[in-house]
């Protein structure tokens, strides 16, 4: 049995809710923060359920979801989500669906934080994928807060749950160069345990 690998992001945790165990997620350098609230019996079919914290003036840019739904509805703030190229002011109480693969991305526009209630359906290992994703210190970031090569390695352990706007043998090729390069930067996914709050 190998070694643990430290968690370097101390901004990650369990807590009990009203008897459930509730995720906590902090990006060590985007204004984000996931609480991950229900998931179901069977990842491959049921909805995971989330909070979406998103500090104001944030972009979240274009993206897929290759084999996931997304619905969100906003509880608090405004945002511009732009879906499939086109771009809608949402307020408290507006709701969108994205099917799978459909380009799109978030941007607050209000002076405060906007929340987002959100499922994801199926689960797959979205929940896995987003903690691990902002599993290291800050000083593994650029100023945008996205390491690619971490990203791609990530997303080999748990799948492309989050994707660029391209497909096909593009994609796969940009995914293949960036794992290697992340392995080459010795680049590898913690696996201590969430501690509990």
């Amino acid at each position: 049995m190998g070694r643990t690998i430290s968690r370097e992001n101390d901004r990650q945790w369990i807590e009990s809710r009203g008897g459930r165990d509730v995720t906590v997620t902090h990006h060590p350098v985007r204004p984000e923060r996931v609480e991950f609230l229900n998931e179901p019996d069977d990842p491959e079919t049921g909805p995971l359920t989330l909070k979406f914290y998103l500090g104001a003036g944030h972009e979240v840019g274009a993206h897929t979801h290759p084999e996931q739904t997304e619905s969100i509805t906003v509880n608090q703030g405004r945002i511009r989500a732009t879906i499939d190229g086109d771009a809608h002011v949402l307020a408290v109480g507006d709701k969108r669906t994205v099917p799978p693969g459909t380009t799109h991305g978030y941007e607050v526009i209000s002076d405060e934080e906007a929340i987002l209630a959100v499922s994801m359906t199926p689960a797959l290992k979205f929940k896995e994928f987003v903690v691990a994703e902002h599993a290291l210190r800050v000083e593994s970031y650029p100023a945008t807060g996205l390491n690619l090569p971490y990203f791609a390695v990530v997303a080999r352990r748990y799948g492309l749950m989050i994707a660029p706007p391209i497909s096909g043998i593009r994609l796969t090729l940009m995914v293949h160069f960036l794992t290697l390069l992340g392995r080459l930067r010795g680049l590898k996914i913690p696996d201590e345990p969430l501690p509990r709050r």
